[in-house]
């Protein structure tokens, strides 16, 4: 791979996935301006940022409806005194890990009415949690 190809490579990625900016680029790989602006427009960098940062939008959402529902099924066990497989647990626990900040974000600023009953872990239900799902009895 010639030099060139190599820091074409690595200016498109820093510009359409890690979103640098292209004087930032420019300094960090030693390429000028000109040439920056010449690849951004002949291929097409900023048509390629959109739909990565869209896909990663669509992405994101799935996965955060997909988290929702699992919380709830898991949920539901625990209020009904069922046993919950500890695959789900371990699944939830690696989608919310992966979640977005951005979506995460938006789950942090959900506005909550104080009216509204919130359903919050308690000593008694975190107790229940440890002995049931997770195996760990500590009496």
């Amino acid at each position: 791979m010639t030099k060139m190809k190599y820091y074409y490579k690595q200016a498109e990625k820093m510009y359409i996935y890690d979103k640098i900016q292209l004087e930032e680029i420019g300094a960090k790989l030693n390429i000028s301006r000109r040439t920056l602006f010449y690849w951004r427009k002949k291929y097409e960098w900023e048509r390629k940022r959109f739909e990565a940062e869209r896909n990663q939008e669509i992405f994101s959402n799935e996965l955060f409806v997909f988290a929702r529902k699992l919380m709830q099924k898991i949920s539901a066990d625990i209020d009904n005194d069922r046993q919950t497989p500890q695959s789900e647990i371990y699944s939830l626990m690696n989608i919310l890990k992966n979640l977005t900040p951005i979506k995460q974000n938006k789950i942090a600023k959900q506005k909550v009415n104080p009216l509204t009953p919130t359903k919050q872990l308690t000593p008694k239900t975190i107790g229940q949690i440890e002995r049931d799902i997770l195996g760990i009895n500590l009496n």
